[in-house]
């Protein structure tokens, strides 16, 4: 028996939707938004708000009774928020907790929203309930009807969800087995088009507007190797480019921020060299235009990340681990060091890069600034499951959850500077996550160093055994300085430059700093003994009275400065194309990159004076 009851009526739930949506992104563009959370364990429900954190009682918080509550989801552009209790499933506005609607729907496992909030997707285990069918359901959130619904045997939550929407919800797509199903985003049920393709596994679109792209992954079977395309919709007779590959019986696929590149992280169930317990893994560069080629890693990946800003990517890979910062050619362009790092957390900025050792590693924290390549801080998380950046690209979120540890569990807040914030204990935590919200509501802040006395170096290399006899002299002997840096660093400099950007033919190596080897001291040029005629004249020149600087008018300072922000501009448009053709760029150029939207507020702010001065000037 199918109920699709709501608690409003489907003019209000149609209103109150979208007024969730719009309210949301009128109170990111007026002012700085706070932070949120969300946690659900056995016992409590709740979502706290920054800068104080703890339970804020303006949104939904449940004390006693939560183990009804099987899981949370938030939208993605963070304005709603759905709690799925067994009987039932309630949408909130996630700013201030006004309830929405509610779905009588039992026994619901995982819900979605779709990108622009006008379907949920839920799916259940075939039951009584449902007569062992129709248990994949689409739900419109104007009026918590049913639009579609389907039959689906097994879900997990890697393959979920099951049915996926472009960014604007204009097209949608379900694979069924050796087929891709296309619909009317906005009207799913009827198929527009069909692709078939032989054991297929995944497909996912790219992200992006019309035109439509999207991948698929085909495994490797017996003597046939694995295959990766790129399609563009609508023309699905044939594929744009295509890579195929061995020791492929799984893969994840990455699309990068503009939807024209996609890495491959393919792997085996078994390694037959026996090497490893785990299998083989696999790492490969697929582009829109045909370009493709494997990265060639050696050893294990255990990460593999796309910049959220710029065409490049880190890889966390290797046994002894190994983490490298690569461009869209696949030229390593920065070496992070040989510690023992399996998590890359990049911040929404693209600023900040956090490297964890998580899981069955001692939980290392590196914080990173990307604009110069120097590392800020190093820290702990001991036994963290979960680890993300809050919107705002400043504050980070650690948990250890349950039932993957089931002690110890609770939350920790930290700054990029190795800081806390907020730190709570929470038994049988099973939920822990941020609201997603848009970076750029927040301000763009400059990255601060901690000071020098707060730094912790991890990971220093063991003390050498010292015999008794020698242990008088090595006390006597100068202390060796202590790098920031770890083990194995390196910037890869392209030939002709160093990494400031100067004639050099040399590259950073281990233990150097990011802006470069340590330069010998030159030995100072013997002075020649000066003539009496060029001491006369230096003399003269000396006695000579400085003529008075010209001083600038206001309007003028201000047509300086933009001229002078207008150059850095052009500068970063250059800069940016380099980047997207592969070119080596020093960290000082990463930088100026980096401060683009700080330069065009500072341009507006700029303007906005001279448009200030021009009916005074005009006047007089």
């Amino acid at each position: 028996m199918t109920s699709t009851t709501s608690t409003t009526s489907s003019t209000s739930t149609t209103s109150s939707v979208a007024a969730a949506i719009s309210t949301s992104a009128a109170i990111g563009a007026s002012s700085t938004p706070t932070l949120q959370i969300s946690l659900r364990s056995k016992n409590i429900i709740q979502s706290q708000t920054s800068p104080a954190y703890g339970k804020d009682g303006r949104l939904l918080s449940i004390d006693g009774g939560a183990a009804d509550f099987k899981h949370v989801e938030y939208s993605r552009d963070g304005s709603l928020i759905a709690y799925v209790h067994t009987q039932y499933i309630v949408v909130h506005r996630a700013d201030n907790g006004a309830a929405l609607l509610k779905i009588e729907r039992a026994n619901v496992v995982y819900v979605s929203f779709s990108p622009a909030n006008s379907f949920l997707l839920t799916w259940e285990r075939f039951s009584e309930a449902n007569n062992n069918e129709n248990n994949l359901l689409v739900w419109d959130l104007s009026n918590a009807q049913i639009t579609y619904r389907t039959s689906q045997k097994h879900c997990n939550a890697e393959n979920w969800p099951l049915i996926k929407w472009t960014d604007d919800e204009m097209l949608a797509g379900r694979l069924v087995q050796n087929e891709i199903h296309f619909f009317n985003g906005r009207n799913i049920g009827m198929v527009a088009k069909k692709l078939k393709l032989p054991d297929i596994q995944q497909f996912d679109f790219a992200p992006g507007e019309s035109p439509y792209k999207f991948s698929t992954f085909v495994p490797e079977k017996k003597e046939r190797p694995g295959l990766c395309r790129i399609y563009i919709y609508p023309n699905i007779s044939e594929h744009a480019s295509h890579i195929s590959f061995y020791k492929a019986n799984d893969a994840k696929i990455f699309w990068n921020r503009k939807g024209t590149n996609i890495l491959i992280h393919t792997s085996t169930d078994t390694d037959k060299t026996g090497k490893s317990y785990y299998g083989e893994t696999g790492l490969w560069f697929l582009s829109l235009d045909g370009t493709s080629f494997s990265l060639g890693i050696k050893g294990p990946i255990h990460d593999v990340k796309w910049s959220p800003t710029l065409d490049q990517f880190v890889v966390c890979y290797g046994n002894p681990f190994n983490t490298t910062l690569f461009n869209i050619k696949g030229t390593p362009l920065v070496d992070f060091g040989s510690l023992p790092r399996n998590t890359i957390r990049f911040s929404p900025n693209g600023k900040l890069l956090c490297l964890g050792g998580f899981g069955n590693l001692q939980g290392d924290m590196d914080f990173w600034d990307l604009t110069r390549y120097k590392k800020i801080v190093s820290t702990h998380a001991h036994c963290a499951t979960y680890s993300e950046w809050a919107a705002d690209s400043i504050h980070f979120l650690t948990a250890v959850l349950s039932p993957r540890i089931r002690v110890d569990n609770g939350i920790r807040v930290i700054k990029y500077d190795g800081s806390t914030v907020y730190q709570e204990q929470i038994p049988e935590l099973y939920q822990a996550f941020w609201r997603p919200q848009n970076p750029l509501a927040f301000p763009d802040e400059k990255i601060v160093f901690p000071p020098p006395s707060v730094l912790k170096v991890t990971n220093s290399p063991p003390t050498k055994y010292t015999p008794p006899s020698q242990r008088l002299a090595a006390q006597q002997a100068p202390p060796t300085p202590v790098s920031n840096l770890p083990p194995g660093f390196k910037i890869y400099v392209a030939p002709g430059t160093n990494a400031a950007g100067q004639s050099s033919a040399a590259t950073t190596g281990s233990g150097s700093s990011p802006a470069g080897a340590p330069k010998k001291e030159k030995k100072p040029a013997t002075a020649k003994p000066s003539t009496s005629t060029t001491s006369t004249t230096t003399t003269s020149t000396a006695s000579q009275p400085t003529p008075p600087s010209r001083e600038y008018t206001p309007e003028e300072q201000l047509e300086k400065k933009i001229k002078n922000l207008g150059r850095k501009l052009k500068e970063i448009e250059q800069l940016k194309t380099k980047i997207e053709i592969g070119e080596h760029l020093p960290p000082t150029a990463i930088e100026k990159v980096h401060n683009e939207s700080r330069f065009r507020e500072e341009l507006n702010v700029l303007k906005q004076q001279q448009a200030a001065l021009q009916p005074t000037t005009t006047a007089q």
